[in-house]
């Protein structure tokens, strides 16, 4: 059974610029690029009045002398070509820069395919563009090439590229088909997730799937199968879903009271009662976790004064 995400980057494929070096800002000057803007942090600015009329988020797509201006002094990615149009990314400080900025994890699942990749792509690359500005090879300051998917030292010469880090993340189904929920002790009141970690140098994503459930919540599980793969820029990730089911039939998972606080098997009708009260928030409604999750609940999950979106980790 196939998994629905809300994003993925299947509608933009930029290998094309990249293989013909295109200078991004050079293309925005010169008119034959729209500008998308973004924020390190996971920000992305929408068009307010498309947005409006629509009634759905749009991301804002600068053009001419707007562009232009935005595009100067700022770190600029190629992103694309979306519809036969290039879109060149522009990391700016919300901060600064007026209108409706949104974080993708609450708007992500919103946005439309070609949206949804441009801003998953964009983030991606700023959040990286942020965290690497030395060499970790000799610690001296890199210059952003490649149309902003590599960066060059300016001393040793060493090129880097973007990289993510894979993490599984898995939904565990007790044999009464009860679905297992944990609290992070770094999260909200309330706030539910699957779980999930890094895969560990040397292991296996399948292995790591087994050693997480048994370290977080000292649970046994079997027939663990993969179901689909979400990048995810927030800690770049490449969250790798599992679903798995108990070796024992109704086991009581036992929080390691470190990464998590509680932990407990739910059944459809004790997870539909608890959000609606508001106990516990489903995780965003933009990550892997909730598409999983809605898909063994049959559908969207029920909304309740609790609703918010959760800070995915892996």
């Amino acid at each position: 059974m196939s998994l629905d995400l809300p994003l993925v980057r299947g509608h933009v494929d930029p290998a094309v610029a990249l293989r013909e070096s295109v200078a991004p800002v050079a293309l925005v000057r010169a008119g034959e690029a729209d500008v998308i803007l973004v924020d390190g942090a996971g920000f992305v600015l929408l068009d307010e009045a498309e947005a409006s009329s629509s009634n759905a988020p749009v991301l804002l797509r600068l053009t001419g002398d707007e562009a232009t201006r935005a595009a100067e002094g700022a770190t600029a990615s190629f992103i694309g070509v979306v519809r036969g149009r290039s879109v060149v990314a522009i990391e700016a400080n919300r901060d600064e820069v007026r209108g409706r900025w949104e974080h993708l994890r609450a708007v992500g699942w919103q946005l439309d395919g070609d949206d949804a990749a441009l801003a998953l792509t964009a983030l991606a690359l700023a959040s990286w563009h942020r965290a690497y500005r030395f060499c970790p090879r000799c610690a001296s300051p890199v210059t952003v090439v490649s149309g902003g998917w590599a960066a060059r030292c300016g001393s040793c010469d060493r090129l880097e590229y973007p990289r993510q880090d894979p993490a599984v993340i898995v939904l565990v189904q007790d044999r009464r088909d009860r679905v297992l929920l944990a609290h992070n002790a770094l999260w909200k009141p309330g706030v539910v997730s699957l779980i999930a970690g890094y895969v560990e140098a040397g292991e296996s994503p399948d292995v790591a799937v087994a050693r997480e459930v048994s370290e977080e919540v000292s649970v046994a599980i079997e027939d663990v199968s993969y179901v689909a793969t979400q990048p995810w820029p927030f800690g770049r990730s490449q969250m790798m879903g599992y679903r798995a089911r108990t070796a024992e039939e109704a086991p009581t998972p036992i929080a390691d009271g470190v990464e998590i606080e509680w932990a407990r098997f739910f059944s459809r009708g004790q997870l539909a009662e608890a959000l609606e009260g508001g106990d516990v928030s489903a995780p965003g409604r933009s990550s892997i976790a909730y598409a999983m999750l809605a898909q063994w609940y049959g559908g969207d999950l029920p909304e309740g004064p609790g609703t918010r979106d959760a800070p995915e980790r892996g």
